[in-house]
């Protein structure tokens, strides 16, 4: 009887402890598959990291990256495009390849519309509330470039083939001065142009390449005749509003181009000469020259530009969000707050409690001296970009580390 009774006692303790819940400690950052500026508050910006099945967690910044935090979830792991309505702060979308989502309270709860076929890019008429063009394909016996178009905030949709011929449009982007003008490139060297709120689409790719895909496009802000666009076979530029492009620069191969409201005369663009790169124009995109900073970029990349700030601009990607407020001479990481990195391996040091060693998928190694109240990324040694092991012996004055990378 007595041993029954402690026993019971016993579990009855064991069923009061209260466990505390984890607390994420870092490193910050982790794959950021989706980024968008508040063109009304500049220093107001979302993210969406890739978190596989639950959906993402969305963070938000008031303070131009400098922290982050995080204010709800959008279910949909698919969701790589974001986008921060013109006119209403709080309103956001985000979008799949079949599929928009939509928030009215600043990111906090979400709802769904179904698109009437497959979108790749959307963007948000800055002249007219409400109007959102989502370009794409249609598919029946075969793919053929499309631009859907919404009037009422993407609860309802009606399509537009822009060409019979096998095709994706890839972008569209708005003209920030001239009411229900727009532009869409596509693969097979081909480009539209709306005047009258996407009713009606003509052929604007005089001088492309028949070859080339247009993966992005942007309008100048101070002359909207000039008119940008990354393609596969370089970069190319129209002064007459898509009349007729020519080749800009020497980049073989570009995935992205920017401009910004506060320096029209400013252009951004990723691409290639060699490795991938960084190029800035000073003249509209006349000219481009490489912006030898320190940003790493993979084999893609997209950039977004402050409308308020000409220099500054911020690169999502696999190690989190980096921000220039010099054109690109010299970044930094902007993810205080965001702690969604994937950790496969994890080492502490056997003589130092406080030290601690993590590799973040995709991105680099870690280390931390106090237990994980800051962290600082080691110096780049990776070929494959990733490891399976971490080994620590003493050394002087540091310790010595040894990883074990998947090609030796």
């Amino acid at each position: 009887m007595v041993k029954t009774v402690r026993f019971a006692l016993a579990l009855l303790a064991l069923a009061s402890i209260s466990y505390a819940e984890w607390v994420a400690i870092g490193p910050d950052g982790g794959n950021i598959v989706a980024l968008a500026l508040d063109p009304q508050q500049p220093a107001t910006l979302y993210t969406l990291p890739y978190e596989y099945p639950d959906g993402p967690r969305v963070f938000k910044t008031t303070t131009g990256g400098e922290s982050w935090t995080s204010v709800g979830l959008l279910p949909d792991y698919a969701v790589n495009v974001l986008l921060v309505d013109p006119h209403e702060s709080n309103r956001l979308y985000g979008m799949t390849s079949t599929m928009l989502w939509r928030s009215t309270d600043a990111g906090a709860s979400w709802a769904n519309y179904s698109l009437p076929t497959y979108a790749r890019d959307i963007a948000a008429d800055p002249l007219v509330p409400g109007r959102l063009f989502v370009s794409g394909y249609s598919y029946t016996t075969y793919a053929v470039p499309a631009v859907m178009t919404s009037t009422d905030y993407g609860q309802s949709w009606s399509t537009t083939v822009l060409d019979p011929d096998t095709s994706y449009a890839y972008c569209v982007a708005f003209d920030p001065a001239r009411s229900g003008t727009a532009y869409a490139g596509c693969a097979g060297g081909l480009a539209f142009k709306t005047t009258d709120g996407g009713a009606n689409w003509d052929s604007a790719c005089g001088g492309l390449s028949a070859r080339t895909s247009v993966d992005a496009i942007a309008v100048n802000a101070g002359n909207p005749d000039i008119v940008l666009a990354a393609a596969s076979d370089g970069l190319y530029r129209t002064t007459d509003a898509g009349g007729n492009w020519v080749k800009a620069g020497e980049m073989t191969t570009t995935f992205d181009v920017a401009t910004t409201a506060a320096d029209p005369a400013l252009a951004y663009c990723l691409g290639y000469d060699t490795v991938p790169q960084l190029f800035v124009s000073t003249d509209s995109g006349a000219t481009w020259a490489v912006q030898h900073g320190d940003l790493k970029l993979g084999k893609r990349g997209s950039l977004v530009t402050d409308p308020s700030q000409g220099d500054a601009l911020y690169s999502p990607g696999a190690t989190g969000v980096n921000k220039t407020t010099d054109r690109g001479a010299h970044w930094a990481a902007a993810n205080a707050g965001i702690r969604v990195a994937s950790v496969p391996t994890i080492s502490a040091s056997p003589w130092n409690r406080r030290a601690v060693y993590v590799e973040v998928a995709d991105n680099g190694v870690f280390q931390s001296q106090c237990a994980g109240d800051t962290w600082t990324r080691c110096g780049d040694f990776l070929s494959c970009g990733a490891i399976c092991g971490i080994g620590l012996a003493p050394g002087a004055g540091a310790d010595v580390m040894w990883a074990l990378e998947g090609s030796g």
